[in-house]
């Protein structure tokens, strides 16, 4: 691959709890690559590691999200919000909710209609019901990740226990006593995906059925388990489409280009300024304590 020139495109970029996103977009809006990658607390090599196998060099514009780390250098940064929305708007012509599942978060954006912005509710601080309480479970379970987890839940046949997603505290006592029970892996798995289903469910729709099409937004959209209990529970299809985890850095990326194409275009920087080691100035919400 060459790599890539000068104003050749514009490069979104999302960083979450626990993944990076990369995508690229042309002139014209098309998605030219992307990459996702779990960063483990490791995301600047992470990030490093992705430019150099996409062959991102030379002078580029970047777009972030407002979770990546502001102290990358940017030409612009984008509420994680209004970058999903734009990601969804483009590749779908309608829209009637966007439901999206991260690795703390949750949460429901609402349109009315005519397809206009009209809420968004949230989960709590609380990490239980997201991905990385599935990856915590998945390790107590002895298992290499949610995506396992996914799959054996998918192979289950008989009758699921019920796990709390609601507290991992109280995931691990129902974990124990499925096990003493009798219960398969695969049910357990099952269990555990139907009680995250329920807990985003009862959290973000409180008996309000969402307006369709219900777009699916987040790495565990990538959860089959869970999003086909979610499908089911609400009586309603949902769209998972093959780049929904992405959606954040595609919607900055579109969102700049956008921006650009009004104001005449931004200055694109160096590729290796991006991850610069300056270390970033401290801000403070109160002057210091005088003693």
């Amino acid at each position: 691959m060459e790599a890539v020139n000068e104003r050749q495109n514009i490069i979104g970029i999302d960083i979450g709890s626990i993944s990076v996103g990369v995508a690229g977009v042309s002139q014209k809006g098309e998605i030219l690559y992307t990459a996702y990658q779990f960063h483990r607390g490791q995301i600047r090599a992470t990030l490093k590691r992705i430019l150099h196998e996409l062959h991102i060099r030379g002078r580029c514009e970047f777009a972030l999200t407002s979770s990546t780390p502001s102290s990358f250098k940017k030409n612009a940064q984008y509420d994680n919000r209004v970058a999903v929305i734009t990601a969804v708007r483009r590749l779908y012509q309608k829209v009637g909710s966007i439901l999206f599942v991260g690795g703390e978060k949750f949460g429901l954006i609402r349109f009315d209609e005519e397809s206009n912005y009209s809420g968004f509710k949230a989960n709590t601080s609380c990490a239980a019901g997201t991905g990385s309480f599935l990856d915590q479970q998945a390790e107590r379970l002895g298992l290499d990740g949610s995506g396992e987890l996914s799959e054996m839940a998918l192979r289950n046949r008989g009758a699921a226990p019920k796990i709390a997603s609601r507290c991992a505290v109280f995931a691990k006592t129902d974990l124990v006593h499925a096990q003493q029970e009798g219960y398969t892996l695969e049910e357990i798995c099952d269990g555990l995906c139907h009680g995250l289903a329920r807990n985003i469910v009862d959290t973000l729709f409180a008996g309000e059925l969402p307006l369709g099409p219900v777009v699916c937004a987040g790495g565990v959209s990538r959860n089959k388990a869970v999003m086909g209990h979610i499908s089911s529970i609400i009586g309603e299809e949902l769209l998972v489409h093959e780049q929904s985890p992405l959606f954040g850095a595609l919607g900055a990326a579109l969102c700049l280009l956008e921006e650009r194409n009004a104001s005449n275009g931004s200055t694109p920087l160096p590729a290796d300024d991006l991850l610069s080691d300056e270390p970033a100035a401290r801000s403070y919400f109160y002057a210091p304590l005088e003693v």
